[in-house]
């Protein structure tokens, strides 16, 4: 098995909606899939960093509750969001269907897809030019309160630990380029069939649920400056889990509902790995998780005209919290918001 860094983070220990007696042969799929395209360059390997960009108020509300939301992906701003996913996987089994196999699949994907649920925490790895990586003006325009705003910055691999921990959550990134993601999908397909073609039990069901495990992971290529990875967690649908109990946030227009990292971590999980099929999906042994849980390193304080004002603030904040190693920069971007 390929070392945790290179792909337990990327999610082949997370599946979901997956019969219980198919987890073990889809992890085995994803396990090969994500091992290849990292080496292939096609997927990145897990980051030290990444960023989140935020509005003050959700900014001192993540750092004083230690917790974050993980808000439904189809209330995200890319309206096509998972809707253009299905339609890529449905055009490769499509393409394939002539093969009985194939056709199963297309028909049980169908008929899962509708039910399928995907709650996501959105970051970023950041600037790839000069500066800090963070620092990045369309960003803050879109997600820092047009520059009035923070991005923290979280420990990744403190992160990845959390996903190590609890069944359905993993850490991925998001893929752009429709070639990377039909290539992705077409890995899926060609490791399900190898798995059918030497009889191993489950395989159809392995396959479809590989493929409910990358429904999440594409964004229109619109989006790509963002160089977005995702928390991601997606409730099991067959298995005994009480479903969670969610939360709605008024966004514009719509109610977005969304998932509490402290409620799946406190309670949810602990209802997951008591269940067998589950557990069996996290590596042995569990690295230790220590507190906080949203594992927050940096503050950087967005480019308007009270910067000293929230630097003050945030020193408090950050003491008040026991989180007094965390960094508070500010961004060297000379941008006055208009709005």
């Amino acid at each position: 098995m390929a070392d945790f860094g290179a792909t337990g983070a990327t999610g082949e220990f997370a599946i979901s909606g997956v019969p219980s007696d198919a987890l073990a042969l889809t992890s085995d799929i994803l396990r090969d899939v994500v091992t290849e395209l990292v080496a292939e360059g096609v997927l990145p390997a897990l980051p030290p960093q990444l960023h989140h960009f935020t509005s003050l108020e959700t900014a001192c509300r993540i750092i004083d509750g230690d917790n974050v939301r993980l808000s439904h992906a189809e209330y995200s701003n890319d309206q096509t969001e998972m809707g253009q996913a299905k339609e890529i996987i449905r055009e490769e089994l499509k393409g394939r269907s002539s093969d009985n196999f194939f056709a199963q699949v297309l028909s049980d994907y169908d008929k899962l897809e509708p039910t399928l649920d995907a709650y996501i925490f959105c970051m970023s790895t950041g600037n790839s030019g000069g500066g800090p990586p963070q620092d990045i003006l369309s960003q803050w325009r879109a997600y820092g309160q047009d520059g009035r705003g923070a991005c923290l910055t979280l420990d990744a691999s403190k992160l990845a630990r959390l996903v190590w921990n609890t069944p359905s959550l993993r850490i991925n990134p998001v893929i752009y380029e429709k070639a990377k993601q039909v290539k992705f999908v077409g890995h899926i397909l060609d490791h399900g069939q190898m798995k059918h073609t030497n009889n191993a039990p489950k395989a159809l069901e392995a396959t479809v649920a590989a493929l409910v495990f990358a429904t999440p992971l594409m964004k229109a290529p619109g989006f790509e400056e963002e160089r977005e990875w995702r928390l991601i967690f997606m409730p099991p649908l067959d298995v005994d889990v009480p479903q969670p109990t969610l939360g709605f946030q008024a966004r514009r227009d719509f109610l977005a509902p969304y998932i509490d990292l402290t409620y799946l971590w406190q309670v949810l999980r602990l209802d997951m790995i008591a269940i067998p099929a589950l557990h069996a999906t996290l590596p042995a042994p569990l690295p230790a998780v220590s507190l906080p849980l949203v594992p927050i390193t940096e503050v950087m304080i967005g480019p308007s005209g009270h910067q000293s004002l929230n630097v003050r603030a945030f020193t408090k904040l950050l003491i008040q919290t026991n989180r007094r190693t965390v960094t508070i920069p500010q961004s060297r971007i000379p941008y006055r918001s208009l709005s």
